[in-house]
């Protein structure tokens, strides 16, 4: 049995190469850098946080913590109803912003996909046409999220219910069995619903040059994988391994590049403050030197949105490449389809 997805790797890399380079277009990988913020596929965020406080005892007293969280709570409840509507008020906003980004995130995902496709970036004709998948795509995920949101809540309860009925009990052994806990609930759910949304990706294709729904072509996916589920564990497998490496390279390159230019504009600015100073020019000084920043600004901030482009464009045409050799009913009518066919 060939490996779809390791095969697939170099076709990506030809497809990202034709795309990106063959030849550059600057306008193209702003307008690509530009969707793929809309996307969220370029974002990685890592949390880790620790008080560096040392506990001298293995248990809380029981006569001052109980009382202290009792107060706690009630101080909570009196803001709350205080500030009921403003706070109303601020949910609901909160809220609403969410559920628009994440509705053109999702819409974003059937105009990457075609720009990529078709090697024409046509941001807001793509998004008319693909406004009514990407709201089934919004809605579905949005089911998705609540269902790990109550799975998450309902794992938990063994470990918040006996803290929350009996606030005394409450001793570092528990502490860290907690976390140990919503550890083990957080890895558990995350490859449940990575596996989901690997479907919800590859299905993402089919919908679009099949003419269906989402959910009939998950179902294709799903059929196909059970046909063919050794393919798949390896495309899983390679997928986190090309995430890791690509992630690894784009960072060290970011970063070189980064200093390098941060270097060049950070000795033009320290040039020109002493210049200016020189020529004794007071305030209008300090104003050139701030429409300067204006322009370092400008300037990095579009090299961060060139520089996040290339490994999401990668991964994408790996997912398409190895959806087409994968799946053969696929028909994704790449721009270079021509240039592959056999003479």
């Amino acid at each position: 049995m060939s490996g779809y997805s390791i095969d697939a790797i170099s076709g990506a890399f030809e497809k990202t190469k034709k795309a990106l380079i063959q030849p550059f277009d600057f306008w193209k990988w702003i307008k690509l850098g530009i969707i793929i913020i809309l996307l969220g596929v370029s974002g990685v965020g890592s949390q880790s946080s620790g008080n560096g406080q040392q506990f001298a005892e293995n248990d809380f007293n029981r006569d001052s913590v109980g009382p202290q969280i009792e107060e706690m709570f009630d101080q909570i409840g009196q803001f709350i109803q205080q500030y009921m509507t403003y706070i109303l008020i601020g949910v609901i906003a909160f809220v609403s912003i969410i559920l628009i980004l994440s509705y053109i995130s999702n819409i974003m995902e059937f105009v990457f996909v075609e720009s990529l496709v078709s090697n024409q970036v046509k941001f807001w004709a793509y998004s008319k046409k693909y406004m009514g998948l990407g709201f089934n795509l919004f809605i579905i995920r949005f089911i998705l999220g609540l269902a790990a949101l109550l799975l998450f809540i309902g794992g938990m309860l063994p470990i918040i219910v006996p803290m929350l009925q009996s606030p005394e009990i409450l001793n570092v052994r528990l502490i860290i069995g907690g976390i140990g806990w919503f550890t083990v609930v957080v890895f558990v759910l995350a490859v449940i619903f990575g596996i989901i949304e690997s479907f919800i990706n590859l299905s993402i294709p089919l919908a679009m040059y099949h003419h269906t729904g989402i959910i009939v072509a998950l179902n294709k996916i799903y059929n196909n994988t059970k046909a063919d589920w050794g393919q798949i564990i390896v495309y899983w497998v390679i997928r986190i391994i090309l995430h890791i490496v690509v992630a690894i390279v784009v960072s060290i390159l970011a970063l070189i590049l980064s200093m390098i230019i941060l270097g060049i504009l950070a000795a033009i600015g320290m040039l020109m403050y002493f210049i200016l100073s020189g020529l004794n020019i007071g305030l209008f000084m300090w104003l050139i030197l701030a429409l300067y920043a204006l322009v370092v600004f400008v300037i990095f901030f579009t090299f961060v949105l060139l520089a996040s482009v290339p490994a999401p464009v990668f991964i994408k045409y790996h997912m398409l490449t190895f959806l087409q050799v994968w799946y053969p009913d696929a028909r994704v009518p790449f721009f270079d389809i021509e240039e592959n066919m056999p003479a």
